[in-house]
C-alpha cells in the first residue's frame, strides 16, 4: 500500500528529481490525459508524447519513413496544430481513425507535465474515465504517490485539483493504514468533497473551472461532457521510460 500522498499544482512548483522513486500520475483532465486513455481505449496501438511542435513532425515522418501507422495529435491554445491529423478532442479518436496507428502527439500542457516527472519510478495518465482502474493500481502501489496538475499555461485549474481530489479522498478511505499528506493533498481533497456535495457537483465543478470556461468559449462544450464520464475505460495508460511509448499498464 501506498504510504504518502503529495500534489503538485503545476509541474513547475516541483523539482523533477523531487519526482524520483515515486508513482506519478499525469492529470490534465480537459483534455490530453483523457484523450490519450480514450485513444488507446479506442485500438491505438500507442501514444508516444513530445514537448515541442518541431520535435513531434519530426518524429511522425521518420516513423513513417519506417512504414508504420502513425497520426499527429495535439494543440496550442485549444486548437489543432497547423498540419496535424487530429486535435485534442477525445471524441475525435474513435477506432475507426486510430485502431492499430501510433500516435505522436503533443499539448501546451499535458505532455508537459509528464516531461517533467521523468525521473519518477513510474508514470501513469489519470482521469475520471479511469479513475476506478487507476485506483486499484495505486492502491497496490507502495511509497510515494505523486499527483501532478498540469494546469492551463502556467494557472492551476480547478478540473485536475477536482481529480486529484478524487484520487487521493478515495485513497485515504480504501487504505488501512494512515496515509501521510502533504497540504496540498488536503486541500484537493477538501476542494472535491465540497464540490460532490452540490447537484451534478463534479460536472458543474468542471464545467465552471478554467478548463472548462476556456473549452465552452471554444464550442468543446460536449468534451466536459465526455471527459466526467467516471469508468468509462477500466485500464489506465503508463509511460515506459525505456520505449518512450503511451500503452495500456499491465497493472
Amino acid at each position: 500500500m501506498p504510504a504518502e500522498i503529495r500534489t503538485c499544482f503545476l509541474p513547475v512548483l516541483s523539482q523533477p528529481e523531487e519526482f524520483s522513486g515515486s508513482v506519478a500520475v499525469i492529470l490534465d483532465i480537459l483534455r490530453a490525459s483523457s484523450t490519450m486513455t480514450y485513444a488507446l481505449n479506442s485500438g491505438a496501438e500507442a501514444v508516444i508524447p513530445c514537448q515541442e511542435i518541431d520535435e513531434a513532425r519530426e518524429l511522425a515522418d521518420q516513423l513513417r519513413s519506417a512504414g508504420e501507422q502513425v497520426l499527429l495529435g495535439g494543440e496550442r491554445k485549444g486548437i489543432q496544430i497547423e498540419g496535424f491529423d487530429l486535435d485534442n478532442s477525445p471524441a475525435r479518436y474513435p477506432a475507426d481513425v486510430v485502431q492499430d496507428r501510433k500516435i505522436v502527439f503533443t499539448t501546451s500542457n499535458g505532455t508537459r507535465a509528464l516531461k517533467r516527472a521523468i525521473q519518477a519510478r513510474r508514470i501513469l495518465i489519470g482521469a475520471f474515465l479511469n479513475l476506478d482502474a487507476l485506483l486499484k493500481i495505486l492502491k497496490a502501489s507502495d511509497g510515494l504517490i505523486y499527483l501532478v496538475c498540469a494546469g492551463t499555461d502556467g494557472v492551476v485549474t480547478g478540473e485536475d485539483c477536482l481529480c486529484a481530489g478524487a484520487i487521493a479522498s478515495e485513497l485515504v478511505e480504501q487504505c488501512e493504514q494512515d496515509l501521510v499528506l502533504d497540504d496540498s493533498t488536503r486541500i484537493v481533497i477538501d476542494h472535491y468533497r465540497t464540490q460532490i456535495q452540490q447537484p451534478d457537483g463534479l460536472l458543474q465543478g468542471v464545467r465552471a473551472s478554467l478548463g472548462g470556461r476556456n473549452l465552452i468559449r471554444r464550442g468543446f462544450e460536449e468534451d466536459i461532457q465526455l471527459c466526467c464520464q467516471r469508468g468509462l475505460i477500466s485500464q489506465v495508460p503508463e509511460f515506459d521510460h525505456q520505449t518512450g511509448l503511451i500503452t495500456f499498464s499491465a497493472g
